[in-house]
């Protein structure tokens, strides 16, 4: 898989951390961008409803402000009521606070030149006033119909256009608004399928590639305990723990393969020499026999002793010959099972370095479970996260209403933007619909995390399993081990005999000689050759005991090796 070349480590813990670490930066690039698209929303609604909106407000405030003070001030000059005129002096001061609020909250000249206009008529209206309060109704009327009511006219018109520039400039604001909205909504649904998908994926690529190596070198491990040597050398494709491990595996079958081998060997040796032994110890037993008789013979008379003592002679030094090669070979047997039970020592120490590697796997796995569950605590967050952002989405719908009842109380000249509320509350509902949506897709994240804890877990049982099964073959090399050190035992045993059994015929001979050169000592020489013609006998009984038993040995041997198939 390309995508491992990311994540080409010598270490499963590295690998480990690199695959999560891109997960969590994948959901912090998801958090950011939610944020960052939220925000710039919530700037561009805090400038329509702070500034924009405001200044639509106070555009159609100083037109109706206007208006009723021309009113006002005509049907003062009209009907002469005094409470005309305090209405309209009452009204200077909302006027004027209108105006300061306009010129902060627009910097356009446009606007600044009608207030300027605006001060010129409210001269001209002073104007009127000087000059009825002078007695001059005729030419206080005059200046309205001249200078205040044309003025008015003119200015309420221009603050009524511009009301309706700014109101069309809400509802462009608006849509632009709604449209990042939906550029936003779909921008984060894109991000977060995107995490999904990668998630998955390199957590299912990851357990997979782990958990097949595993379960190739526990097919192995068995294959070994049922005593199965014949497979193919494991291919070690990666670099890391479980690419030691498969190297160790083959390294133990072969070991064990060349160890089983000479094993079969030496016990094929250890069989032949024992058949050998056997036989030259039930020679030397019919030579005592012979020589039992030839005693008798002896005793009956020493002239038959003396015709006899040649031949005796001669078959004393035969056996003689004979217990030095059984004792030769005894030496044989004996340094061939002290290198096989070094063989033996061997396979055991390579079987102990296999469970401290399995061991090894086994805490790598653990950590990886570990890992996981911290990928669902992960995913816990982004559920937070995406609760963080459904209460923006409710407050958004609420200002949508609040503004919605605003436009109410401003009747016709907040048609427009109470379509723009309208469209703003649609927006937070559409987000609130995503917001559900991202809430189905991070339990689809927590849920998968969940099976690759799962899958974790099975590769953690199967570890076991190979922990269990070598542990098993170690027991089979120690009851070898137990076999062959007993073998070596009764091998050194019958060694010691033999050369007991060497110096016996060496005295016999010797006795047999001077029986031959001293015939007065024929009596005397009789009753020597008596005694160790007993002692030979007895030995050789034990040499023939010793013989079957290390022939028993030998055959437990056989059976213990053909177990194996090599």
């Amino acid at each position: 898989m390309k995508i491992f070349k990311l994540f080409n480590f010598k270490s499963m813990k590295t690998k480990l951390l690199t695959a999560f670490a891109a997960i969590i930066v994948l959901v912090l690039i998801l958090g950011i961008t939610t944020i960052t698209l939220n925000k710039n929303t919530n700037t561009e609604m805090e400038d329509l409803t702070d500034k924009q909106l405001n200044v639509l407000i106070k555009d159609e405030k100083i037109a109706l402000n206007m208006s009723q003070r021309t009113n006002l001030l005509r049907g003062f000059l009209l009907y002469e009521k005094q409470e005309y005129r305090d209405k309209f002096e009452s009204g200077i001061e909302e006027s004027i606070a209108l105006e300061n609020e306009l010129v902060e909250l627009s910097d356009s000249e446009r606007v600044q030149e009608l207030i300027d206009q605006k001060i010129e008529w409210g001269t001209f209206t002073d104007q009127v006033f000087a000059e009825y309060d002078n007695g001059n109704k005729e030419k206080a009327l005059q200046i309205m119909e001249t200078k205040v009511q044309p003025l008015s006219d003119e200015l309420i018109q221009s603050f009524e256009e511009l009301a309706n520039e700014q109101e069309g400039l809400i509802n462009t604001t608006g849509d632009d608004i709604v449209n990042a909205s939906n550029i936003n909504v779909i921008t984060t649904l894109a991000i977060t399928i995107l995490i999904v998908v990668m998630s998955i994926t390199i957590a299912f690529l990851l357990s997979q590639r782990m958990t097949k190596q595993l379960k190739t070198v526990k097919d192995r491990m068995k294959n070994i305990a049922d005593g199965d040597l014949t497979g193919e050398d494991l291919e070690a494709k990666t670099k890391d723990e479980i690419g030691d491990l498969v190297i160790a595996t083959n390294d133990m079958s072969s070991n064990m393969r060349d160890l089983l081998g000479k094993i079969n060997s030496v016990s094929e040796t250890v069989s032949s020499h024992s058949e050998e032994l056997t036989q030259s110890a039930n020679e030397v037993m019919t030579g005592t026999e012979k020589i039992s008789t030839t005693m008798e013979e002896i005793a009956s008379g020493s002239e038959t002793q003396a015709n006899h003592a040649s031949s005796l002679a001669d078959n004393a030094g035969s056996f003689s010959t004979k217990v030095d090669e059984a004792n030769e070979d005894g030496e044989l047997i004996y340094d061939a099972s002290k290198q096989v039970l070094e063989m033996t020592n061997d396979g055991r120490q390579l079987m102990n370095k296999s469970v401290n590697q399995i061991q090894s796997i086994h805490t790598i796995v653990e950590q990886a479970v570990e890992k996981v569950k911290g990928l669902d605590a992960q995913s816990n967050q982004i559920s937070k996260l995406v609760t963080v952002i459904k209460d923006i989405a409710d407050q958004t719908n609420l200002l949508a209403l609040n503004a919605a009842i605003e436009a109410a109380r401003a009747g016709e000249h907040g048609e427009g933007f109470a379509v723009v509320a309208d469209e703003v509350r649609k927006l937070a509902e559409q987000v609130s619909n995503s917001v559900t949506e991202i809430t189905g897709i991070v339990g689809s994240i927590q849920s998968e995390s969940s099976n690759v804890v799962e899958s974790l877990q099975d590769g953690y049982d199967e570890v076991e399993k190979g922990a269990n099964q070598i542990q098993s073959t170690e027991e089979t090399f120690e009851t070898i081990s137990i076999a062959i050190d007993e073998m070596a035992s009764s091998i050194e045993f019958i060694t010691d005999n033999l050369v007991e059994m060497s110096h016996t015929s060496k005295n016999m001979n010797t006795s047999i000689n001077e029986i031959a050169s001293v015939s007065e000592e024929a009596a005397a020489g009789v009753e020597e050759s008596a005694a160790a013609s007993q002692q030979t006998n007895s030995s050789m009984q034990e040499v023939t005991s010793s013989s079957e038993e290390l022939s028993r040995l030998a055959e437990e041997l056989n059976s213990l090796v053909r177990r194996f198939k090599l």
